[in-house]
């Protein structure tokens, strides 16, 4: 805020102005930039999300249709009976081979994407036939049936079929109507698992047809002109079962999708889409970062960045030019008032105009005539302010104190004791000279330490073995200031009202020093005398004697509200007056 007042006003109006236009003007493009933008990315999140669409339709009419193939053999009562019928020759098995179990592997010959379809049959008397493709032992015949305990190593059996009970129609119609969909270890073949049932409470065997994953998942889905995008399958417990390209992994596998803006700190921003089949329950994912998403929004910058600077460098232009016309004339009477630090009182320059700057000029040549006015009435002031002074400082005397303290020493020339005489003399002069000071509010507070202990000389004298007076004051607090005459009065208080009670000694203990944080000078003034009720909210400090209530009064006013007096008495025990003032040095 210092620094801003050292500026010149046209340079300050050069500031707002320009300031104002250019963040109305960064504003304007900030909020354009970023609506296009938004919309971009928005169209371009939907079109990303029709292209998942699209090769999420592709894949199931796939899946779907290969699916479907099997369904007229594996629901064929007969096709079905072949594979539990009990045979008792080879040519039983032939015939039954020939005739009804070769016909579901004519598939493989009508559909190229399909690579293998292997029959797992839980019959003992028919044997197995063709080549199982993770057990080169067995003889290649061109089709497989196979026992099914070749299937119970796989991890689709354990999950699907190991737990399914002899004669459980339940667990064999909903598994019927399961759609169990697995990839190989080496991600190159998609099996569609589908159960066999014989009399709707047996299971006869389980079909795989294996399809060659280039058929289904690559055939121009995913063109080499979008490197960057990354396509994706989970299953239904969240493992990666392919992915468009091995050599990118995908960021977003672990994590809720749903079209969100996936953030990695090792890996730019990523716009992850998602969709879940319900019947296979497969995720398909494809993840788009976010530079390849808002390519077209790159040229949408740099033309608003261009726009923008041009509009910057012609508000700053214009916020010149304006400063420079409204700062014209108040340019000139700023001149006119710098002259007139010789005190020469001219009156400042006619400037035309109703605006601020007009009313400002002629107030002020008002009021530099007012001044001149002024200046010859404060000539006459002057010597009735001095006889003021004078008279405030004749009525800090206090006229019974004197009046005592002449009275002492009229009957101490009486006795002739003329040694006590002068140093009670000196005493009071030098109360009186610190009680003046000058006509100065201030003093340091060693003056002050003198000031009181001049006055308690002189009350030791009068009043002899009444008090005893001891100082406790620090000698790092001597070199601070202080308003003058602090402790007198309740120095006084403490004889008037303590020692001339009280029966035998009073003792008085004035005390000063530093509080905790150094910040504050504390004095405690303490007497042993008669004591009183201590009044509610310090009453006896704010409302008693002319010189306490005004000690309070005068340190409030001078230091603030957290200064001042507090006073603590109980009858019988003695008063403790604090009075605290800032470490302010002189």
């Amino acid at each position: 805020m210092k620094t801003l007042n050292n500026i010149k006003l046209r340079n300050k109006l050069l500031i707002c102005y320009g300031s104002l236009m250019i963040f109305a003007v960064s504003l304007v493009g900030f909020l354009t930039y970023h609506k296009i933008q938004s919309y971009i990315y928005d169209q371009s999140s939907k079109s990303y999300s029709q292209t998942l669409d699209q090769i999420v339709m592709n894949i199931e009419y796939k899946m779907n249709t290969h699916q479907e193939l099997m369904r007229p053999y594996i629901n064929n009562s007969k096709f079905v009976s072949a594979l539990v019928t009990s045979y008792q020759s080879p040519a039983d098995y032939s015939y039954q081979y020939l005739d009804t179990l070769r016909s579901i592997f004519e598939l493989e010959t009508r559909y190229p994407a399909i690579k293998n379809i292997i029959i797992y049959k839980d019959n003992d008397t028919l044997p197995d036939i063709g080549t199982y493709p993770d057990n080169p032992g067995v003889s290649d015949a061109g089709h497989t049936v196979i026992d099914i305990d070749f299937a119970k190593q796989t991890a689709w059996y354990k999950r699907y079929f190991a737990n399914l009970e002899e004669g459980d129609l339940v667990g064999l119609i909903s598994l019927s109507n399961t759609t169990i969909w697995t990839m190989n270890e080496n991600r190159t073949l998609i099996s569609i698992i589908k159960p066999m049932i014989y009399n709707h409470d047996k299971l006869a065997g389980i079909a795989e047809m294996q399809l060659k994953v280039d058929s289904i998942l690559r055939g121009h889905m995913f063109g080499e002109e979008s490197p960057k995008e990354l396509f994706y399958i989970l299953d239904d417990e969240g493992k990666v079962q392919f992915v468009s390209n091995p050599e990118m992994a995908p960021i977003a596998a672990e994590d809720d999708l749903a079209g969100s803006l996936v953030m990695r700190s090792s890996q730019p921003a990523t716009l992850a889409l998602d969709r879940t089949d319900a019947l296979s329950g497969w995720k398909y994912v494809l993840e788009v970062p976010l530079d390849s998403l808002m390519l077209s929004a790159q040229s949408i910058r740099s033309f608003t960045i261009a726009i923008l600077v041009g509009s910057i460098v012609i508000s700053i232009l214009l916020a010149l030019a304006i400063a420079r016309v409204l700062t014209r004339r108040i340019s000139l009477l700023a001149r006119h008032m710098e002259r007139q630090e010789d005190l020469t009182l001219e009156i400042g320059p006619s400037v035309d105009g109703r605006d601020e700057i007009g009313m400002l000029t002629r107030s002020y040549n008002r009021m530099i005539k007012r001044i001149l006015e002024l200046i010859d009435q404060l000539r006459t002031s002057q010597q009735l302010q001095k006889e003021s002074e004078i008279k405030s400082l004749q009525a800090q005397i206090n006229p019974h104190f004197l009046y005592n303290t002449l009275a002492t020493i009229n009957w101490m020339a009486a006795d002739n004791e003329c040694q006590k005489i002068s140093v009670m003399v000196d005493n009071l002069a030098t109360f009186y000279r610190l009680s003046l000071n000058m006509g100065k509010p201030f003093l340091r507070i060693s003056e002050e330490v003198k000031h009181i202990q001049a006055y308690l000389e002189i009350q030791k004298v009068r009043m002899e073995d009444k008090i005893n007076i001891s100082y406790e004051i620090a000698d790092n607090i001597m070199h601070f200031s202080t308003l003058k005459l602090i402790l007198q009065p309740f120095v006084e208080n403490a004889i008037l009202h303590g020692a001339e009670h009280n029966v035998g000694t009073t003792h008085i203990i004035i005390k000063g020093g530093l509080s905790s944080d150094e910040s504050s000078v504390v004095f405690e003034i303490i007497d042993d005398g008669v004591g009183m009720k201590a009044p509610v909210h310090n009453q006896y400090v704010n409302h008693g004697g002319y010189g306490i209530h005004n000690v309070h009064e005068k340190i409030q006013l001078q230091y603030g509200h957290r200064y001042g007096v507090r006073l603590f008495s109980e009858p019988g025990e003695g008063t403790r007056v604090v009075i605290q003032i800032p470490a302010i040095a002189q």
